[in-house]
């Protein structure tokens, strides 16, 4: 196997080979149909039309979402977060993202180790979990995978888990401040993979039950209404989803997530309060790696700041600063005919984003952003 700098190299030679590829040890938990299809009526349908750069690179609505919060470039709101301290859990007011202290994501693009193996304390306890579960001990269950997340605080695989064990609880609010972060960065399971966990399905369809009881008596619940579409899409019931999702969006206007949800599944259904597209321009002049190189930097009304760094052998380095916190992340870069920027952040995600260059000005577009979002405007 090629080492993380030959790759690079090849990446560079070839812009259709830059996919990413990293270890899954979750392989056997599948996702079925979240993915959907973007009809004619999505707002996401607009990107694939004007970039189809973005189907050779596999992006969907959640890569998107998860690497412009691991470059800073969008913010994240989980409406439903609750920060936990007392046993260890996960804050999930922030957005599950690599950090430096888990991958090489922030470290050399030329370092050749092998990406880290999960802790076999954390998929010990993880195993732990799933046989408490499957025994209906949730609370033994709760505590173990608590106990894993420590090992593996970002495994998705893992905090999925942990959101059903707090819907078996009954702890509906926990329960879609999980699952908000989880579906933030990637699609759920699908039922063959939910239903795995229970040792009858009859078990679950009670739970369910009491989750659409409590739905009924509570109008404006919007923790249960996400929870419940959550499970319909996941049974395969997607009428019964968009009915929910339709009513979500009305109750969380700024819930984005909702609403991408709902088009996947109803590209035709009118969100109110969507924002405006950002529309990069239709045609830029042809932009060389030259041009490229160097640093620059911008700044948002808000606040936040950013240092880009080029170099001339296709190694990228990106800084962003918010509500003082900073964040690194690294890897290579190539950038097309069209003006189109890729950065990928070393096996872990790409940011593809629209570059408008004149001189030592930089108009950055980032490619897929359904939020609204101005370009960021370098300077070097």
């Amino acid at each position: 196997m090629a080492n993380r700098g030959d790759r690079a190299q090849d990446r560079r030679n070839n812009w259709n080979d830059w996919h990413g590829r990293h270890y899954n040890h979750h392989s056997h938990w599948h996702h079925g149909h979240w993915h959907g299809h973007w009809g004619p009526g999505s707002r996401w349908n607009y990107w694939w039309n004007r970039y189809p750069v973005l189907t050779a690179f596999g992006v969907t609505t959640w890569a998107v979402n998860r690497v412009g919060w691991a470059f800073g470039y969008n913010r994240y709101d989980n409406p439903y977060a609750v920060v936990v301290v007392d046993n260890g859990s996960f804050n999930y007011s922030e957005p599950l993202v690599m950090t430096p202290d888990e991958t090489t994501l922030a470290g050399d693009p030329d370092d050749t180790s092998p990406a880290p193996a999960p802790s076999e304390e954390g998929m010990s306890n993880f195993d732990k979990a799933q046989k408490q579960f499957y025994d209906g001990d949730y609370g033994a269950s709760l505590s173990s995978v608590d106990a894993a997340l420590k090992e593996m605080p970002n495994d998705a695989v893992v905090h999925e888990f942990r959101a059903l064990v707090l819907f078996a609880q009954g702890k509906y609010p926990d329960a879609a401040a999980t699952l908000y972060a989880v579906l933030s960065v990637g699609p759920g399971w699908d039922w063959t993979t939910m239903s795995s966990l229970y040792p009858e399905a009859s078990v679950y369809t009670e739970q369910l039950r009491k989750l659409e009881a409590v739905r009924r008596s509570n109008a404006n619940d919007s923790a249960a209404c996400f929870l419940l579409a959550y499970h319909y899409i996941t049974c395969n019931h997607n009428d019964a989803a968009i009915s929910q999702l339709k009513q979500l969006v009305a109750l969380q206007p700024k819930d984005q997530l909702a609403a991408n949800l709902l088009q996947q599944l109803d590209p035709e259904a009118k969100i109110p309060n969507q924002p405006e597209l950002t529309q990069p321009p239709e045609a830029v002049a042809a932009i060389s790696q030259e041009q490229l190189q160097g640093k620059w930097s911008a700044q948002r009304s808000t606040g936040q700041t950013f240092q880009l760094s080029l170099d001339d052998k296709g190694k990228f380095s990106w800084k962003f600063s918010a509500d003082g916190k900073s964040q690194e992340v690294r890897g290579v870069y190539a950038i097309d005919k069209d003006g189109v920027l890729a950065l990928e952040m070393n096996d872990e995600g790409t940011m593809l984003a629209q570059l408008d260059v004149k001189g030592d000005k930089m108009d950055f577009y980032m490619l897929g952003d359904s939020q609204g979002s101005a370009p960021l405007q370098f300077t070097r």
